[in-house]
């Protein structure tokens, strides 16, 4: 007790204390920013992630509609989405820019944007073995001699519903949820460092309040003290003369 009578009784002890709560509160905010960009990067990479699998499932969808229909307009929906990924024509927000220059303006750690990028490549290179259906398609059609077009056309479908196509559609979503995983486990252990942080400076922030209550009551009681023995000693003044 008399260790905390002396902390209380320092003349410094309320403005160290101020200090202390002032530079916590500092702490505690930034804390609280950088858990605030943490989800942000989070949402980010989910974003990114469901773009690619989308422009993936768009040309897959668009290329086995072309090769079961023979429509046009599936092959030029299948080209649009290249086109718009590899920043040869705007996006959905009229901002004409590439996936990967679009991904690297993220500050994503450079093995995470390497596990989109090869995804990336992966959708890049099944989208060459739907231009190769595209050609048997187109190959099939001049022909007058039916089982020679249905045998191009059976090997355009075959290339486009094959095990072989399942696999580097798979490899595909597997390497972009590898990407997505990796980073909500980086981002998840910082976010929980900043908001241990956070509540610890919280905790030394409310001590520090505690603390403060105390010096004020303490001065307080102190000076009630003082008051009562001065108004004693001019009693005790005149009894003695009395006597």
């Amino acid at each position: 007790m008399k260790i905390l009578d002396k902390i209380l009784e320092f003349r410094r002890t309320p403005y160290i204390i101020s200090g202390v709560i002032f530079f916590c509160s500092l702490g505690v905010l930034s804390c609280f920013k950088s858990a605030e960009t943490q989800l942000t990067e989070l949402n980010q990479a989910a974003i990114f992630s469901r773009t690619l699998i989308r422009s993936s499932d768009d040309l897959t969808n668009y290329a086995r509609y072309f090769v079961t229909t023979k429509h046009e307009q599936w092959r030029t929906e299948f080209n649009t989405v290249l086109k718009v990924r590899n920043g040869e024509m705007p996006g959905d927000d009229g901002i004409t820019k590439s996936f990967k220059d679009r991904l690297k303006a993220i500050p994503f750690l450079p093995s995470e944007l390497e596990l989109l990028l090869h995804a990336e490549q992966l959708s890049n290179n099944l989208a060459k073995l739907e231009v190769e259906a595209f050609a048997l398609i187109d190959k099939g059609r001049p022909e007058l001699n039916f089982e020679i077009q249905t045998y191009h056309y059976t090997a355009a479908q075959m290339l486009m519903f094959g095990d072989d196509y399942k696999k580097h559609k798979k490899e595909i979503v597997d390497t972009t949820q590898k990407f997505y995983v990796t980073v909500i486990n980086r981002l998840q252990s910082q976010y929980l460092f900043y908001m241990t942080v956070a509540w610890t400076l919280i905790i030394v922030i409310n001590v520090s309040l505690l603390l403060l209550v105390l010096i004020i009551n303490h001065k307080d009681t102190n000076k009630s003290q003082r008051v009562v023995v001065k108004k004693a000693i001019p009693k005790t003044r005149t009894k003695s003369r009395l006597q």
